[in-house]
């Protein structure tokens, strides 16, 4: 019996090392947010089912006749399968094994191995042990912030002590959707000016930055561009306390993160903090000219004037003009009245009509950046690499064309990958073929945003792969009206092993959006 309880609680142990490891790749996901992450516990089931279960009927079975030992050994066995099964999982997003998350581990991990003694009292206290991991990770974070905390403090002042002392010109980029794409687009376009430093992918919090800025920047670099993602009023002003930059864009405001804002005038108040950082300093700020449309805008260009410079179709101090060529690409004129910005045409090797004015306000902010680079930002426009996942264009010959569009989380991008998706495949005489999961972070938009995409997409598809269909049924009802024929899986794989069988050299397929684990399926653990 006792060498059969000892197994018990060595399988245990083995399956709480399992167990920590999802937990915290999920708490990390909710960025250690703790309310956060106990409603996700509950939106993708991280609560315990199969040890639970195998408890309670193998228990039930020693209640009824099975010899305590056997039993035992094989709830043993049970947990191991349960363990090895849970360790096999791949996720989009692995755990990032950083300082503060090993920390967090190892503590949890220590505290449930010593809760697992409870095995010793009796069998049943493992459905408690079990059940605690999410909340001793919560508990472990919370004691853990105070320290942390005086950690981030000291890397912060170090990179903010470094930027000083290195003092490149600061450009701070901002906006609801395209902040990264204008970026990677504004930092190849400046390096006809001199050296840029940029932070890669996604990184636009103060923490982000530090780190990038202690390991990375250098002497050489003349320029320092910085992504500001906003995650509440007063994010940005934060960020800029800490980069303090000469000048900036602001690319859009939209409804890409109402749920976290609520409403968009709130997510229009935090974006203008950079305005209003930047002509504060006495620098200049780029604004796409949608973003006029908001009061704090409206007010800061009136307070600010020739600081604010808007670039737009219509009604902007920068006029574009845009011709779509063979293959999606573009040749952009941008027209200007201000002495400070010359007038200029060149070609944008990028499909997307949504990329027009992303490329436009990272040319426009170069130019008032450094206008004797003019003459030589169309050869460097030509030569603008596809942004990674950002309708990026995979064409291998002999096999269908593939735009990857994973990173887009906004309406208008969507639509706009969308749009070159119906061009393409007409162009090659294929199928139209999306694969999206939808939008998130859309709150009370939610289902308004999602059935204005399922009518876009519904005559503009010849096949539409729904992924996690359930959540978003708005979409998947309008998408069903027209001529598209409408497909409902439970995630990306799913969808590749079908396309796999029937996919053609013509056809084109778009990957729109790919949202991370904690939205794309439920989880059994």
């Amino acid at each position: 019996m006792i060498i059969a309880t000892f197994l018990v609680f060595a399988a245990l142990s083995y399956l709480l090392y399992q167990r920590t490891l999802t937990q915290l790749t999920y708490f990390q996901q909710e960025e250690y947010d703790g309310s956060r992450f106990l409603s996700s516990c509950f939106d993708v089931r991280l609560y315990d089912i199969r040890a639970t279960g195998a408890t309670l009927l193998i228990l039930l079975a020693i209640w009824v006749g099975l010899p305590d030992a056997l039993g035992l050994t094989t709830l043993a066995v049970a947990f191991g399968l349960i363990a090895f099964l849970e360790g096999k999982y791949r996720y989009k997003k692995p755990l990032a094994k950083t300082e503060r998350a090993m920390r967090i581990w190892r503590i949890v991990l220590v505290i449930m191995t010593i809760a697992a003694l409870l095995v010793f009292w009796h069998a049943i206290l493992v459905i408690l042990v079990v059940q605690l991991v999410p909340f001793a990770m919560i508990a472990v974070n919370a004691v853990m912030t105070p320290f942390q905390e005086r950690i981030n403090a000291s890397f912060v002042n170090q990179a903010r002590e470094k930027l000083d002392r290195l003092n490149p010109v600061r450009i701070a980029i901002t906006g609801s959707f395209g902040k990264t794409t204008v970026k990677h687009m504004f930092a190849e376009v400046l390096e006809s000016s001199g050296p840029v430093f940029y932070s890669p992918g996604s990184i636009n919090t103060v923490l982000g930055h530090t780190r990038h800025i202690r390991q990375r920047l250098q002497w050489s670099h003349r320029y320092f561009v910085a992504e500001m993602g906003a995650y509440g009023i007063g994010s940005i002003d934060r960020l800029c306390a800490f980069i303090r930059p000469n000048f900036g864009i602001v690319t859009a405001v939209g409804d890409a993160h109402t749920e976290r804002f609520g409403s968009l005038e709130a997510i229009a108040q935090a974006k203008s903090e950079l305005v209003a950082n930047v002509c504060e300093n006495g620098g200049t700020i780029v604004l796409n000219n949608d973003v006029m449309a908001f009061e704090p805008f409206t007010l800061l260009k009136t307070k600010y004037g020739a600081q604010i410079i808007t670039v737009g179709t219509t009604g902007a101090d920068i006029a574009i003009e845009a011709i779509e060529i063979e293959g999606g690409a573009w040749t952009i004129s941008l027209r200007s009245e201000d002495s400070r910005v010359p007038s200029l045409t060149f070609e944008l090797p990028l499909i997307g009509e949504h990329n027009v004015m992303n490329s436009a306000l990272a040319v426009t902010m170069a130019l008032v950046i450094d206008k004797s680079t003019a003459s030589q930002i169309p050869f460097f426009t030509k030569s603008i690499a596809q942004i990674p996942h950002r309708l990026q264009k995979i064409d291998v010959p002999g096999s269908a064309l593939i735009l990857d569009d994973a990173y887009n989380s906004n309406e208008l991008g969507f639509t706009s990958a969308v749009s070159s998706l119906d061009k393409l495949a007409q162009q090659r005489g294929g199928r139209r073929i999306l694969v999206t999961p939808g939008i998130a972070e859309l709150g009370l938009e939610h289902d308004r945003v999602h059935e204005r995409l399922g009518t876009f997409c519904s005559t503009r598809c010849d096949l539409i792969y729904v992924v996690n269909p359930n959540r978003i049924e708005s979409f998947t009802k309008a998408a069903r009206h027209k001529t598209a024929q409408v497909i409902e899986v439970p995630n990306f794989s799913t969808a590749r092993a079908g396309l796999a069988k029937t996919l053609r050299k013509d056809d084109v397929v778009l990957y729109e959006n790919d949202l991370p684990d904690l939205l794309e399926e439920k989880r059994v653990l």
